[in-house]
C-alpha cells in the first residue's frame, strides 16, 4: 500500500499520504485485496479518481473532498483544464 500510516492511541495505524499526480500518469492511491475500504481524498487542484478499475471516472474539483469505497484499488491524475498538468491533495483512510 502506498504512503504512509499514522499512529493513534491504541496501536491503530492509518494510512496517509500526498498526491501528487501528472496528466499522463496515474498515481495508486490503494491496492490492496483484503475487505472493502473507505478513503477520502481531497484535492488542491483539480483530479480524476477510478476507483477499482471501473469504466467511468469521477473528476474532483480544486478544493473538494471525495469519499470513495474501493474492494481493489483507487488510482488518480490530474485533470485536463484550470488544474494544470499536475494533481496535487491528500488521503487518508476512513474506515
Amino acid at each position: 500500500m502506498a504512503g504512509q500510516s499514522r499512529d493513534l492511541p491504541e496501536g491503530i495505524q492509518v494510512p496517509v499520504g500526498r498526491i501528487a499526480a501528472s496528466r499522463g500518469r496515474w498515481q495508486t492511491v490503494l491496492q490492496t485485496r483484503d475487505k472493502p475500504v473507505i478513503y477520502r481524498l481531497h484535492a488542491t487542484n483539480s483530479l480524476i479518481v477510478e476507483v477499482d478499475g471501473a469504466a467511468r471516472t469521477i473528476r474532483v474539483e480544486a478544493g473538494a473532498s471525495l469519499d470513495a469505497l474501493a474492494t481493489r484499488k483507487i488510482r488518480v491524475k490530474a485533470a485536463t483544464g484550470a488544474g494544470g498538468q499536475l494533481a496535487l491533495g491528500w488521503y487518508v483512510m476512513v474506515s
